[in-house]
């Protein structure tokens, strides 16, 4: 290649300058929860490690989700860990999916047990 052909290549690649996009945020409500969130599951808390939780629905199947850095762990509305949930624990889980279809936990809430109501005995 000339010297004059590499400079008109030169001088037409430094007239590209690529627009900059701004950031993308996440969709978070006032409450925290992401609502990215594609699926709400209600089930008991099975185990949780640093790659995958398991909790068992409704129907009895096991699901596993993905941990991620954002997951949030929820107790009493505070801000909790994995290791602060234990084993048949009531939970609620929020979960969207990645570019795979893989579930995602975004959010994994302690629900408190409802005490069933007492009807007055006759």
């Amino acid at each position: 290649m000339s010297y004059l052909a590499g400079l008109v290549m030169a001088l037409a690649l430094t007239q590209y300058i690529p627009r900059q996009r701004a950031p993308v945020q996440p969709n978070v409500n006032t409450q925290g929860a992401d609502t990215d969130a594609v699926a709400t599951f209600k089930g008991t808390f099975k185990s949780a490690n640093k790659k995958y939780l398991m909790i068992t629905v409704e129907d009895g199947n096991v699901m596993q989700m993905y941990i991620t850095h954002t997951t949030k762990f929820i107790r009493d509305g505070e801000p909790a860990k994995a290791s602060d949930f234990q084993s048949d624990e009531p939970v609620t889980v929020e979960a969207s999916r990645d570019a795979r279809l893989n579930l995602l936990a975004v959010r994994v809430e302690s629900v408190k047990a409802q005490k069933p109501d007492r009807k007055p005995e006759q």
